[in-house]
């Protein structure tokens, strides 16, 4: 059994944004543009242990994405956030999509923070029609041990913020004002107790563990030919 196969139909990924005004305008002359698109990561990049792959089963996963940071090389007063709520449902065959384009002003980045909050009443519409999410962040679902019947959630509340180094950093200028920055998540470590074993979500016990799971899946990586792989390991010979 594939850890990252669709029970049913492949789930697509659909975004909401909870804020009005998604993209900032551009400054003419002075700024590019950054694509954002996220990705589960499957196969040959992901890291599945055969105890997942035999225990649990996901059919759907959602994550809020609270907040993007782009820190400059230069100075602090340089950085750019874009604080913009997203709310994203997994592809899980692994198909990169893309969420969101950003006008980022010219200059060199060396780092990327993705912030992961929850919902809450001050975002709105946002918050009112996505029951499932209200105060979490992370709503899974899926069943166990290859029994469609031993359905189980896992919810968290939990505020993540993870950081990624761009090596070597990112560059916007006026020969390369767009590119293209991927956030993969290996949903397929979520569940792994990191010993050749699986963690039941349905266990409460397991609920720290599993958080410290999903923080550590996430990953950045700068993209410019849209092939869904980091551009520094393009040559490695990874599928």
């Amino acid at each position: 059994m594939k850890y990252l196969h669709s029970a049913a139909t492949v789930i697509g990924v659909v975004l909401s944004f909870i804020l009005a005004g998604c993209e900032k305008d551009p400054m003419s002359g002075t700024s590019g543009n950054l694509k954002l698109s996220i990705k589960a990561m499957s196969g040959a990049l992901a890291k599945e242990t055969d105890a997942q792959a035999q225990q649990v089963t996901i059919t759907s996963a959602q994550v809020v994405i609270s907040e993007i940071e782009i820190e400059s090389t230069s100075e602090d007063s340089l950085d750019f956030v874009s604080e913009i709520p997203l709310i994203v449902n997994l592809n899980l065959a692994g198909t990169m999509t893309q969420i969101s384009t950003i006008s980022v002003p010219y200059g060199t980045y060396d780092e990327i923070e993705v912030e992961i909050c929850k919902l809450d009443t001050s975002d709105g519409q946002g918050y009112t029609t996505n029951p499932n999410l209200q105060n979490r962040t992370i709503f899974v679902s899926g069943y166990v041990e290859g029994d469609s019947n031993a359905v189980f959630t896992f919810t968290s509340a939990i505020k993540l913020e993870q950081e990624q180094e761009f090596n070597p950093p990112l560059v916007i200028d006026a020969s390369s004002p767009n590119t293209n920055v991927v956030l993969a998540i290996d949903t397929t470590t979520w569940f792994s107790d990191g010993a050749g074993g699986y963690l039941d979500p349905r266990l409460p016990q397991n609920q720290k563990a599993i958080e410290r799971n999903i923080k550590a899946s996430i990953k950045a990586f700068e993209d410019d030919d849209d092939d869904g792989k980091d551009d520094d390991h393009d040559d490695d010979g990874d599928d």
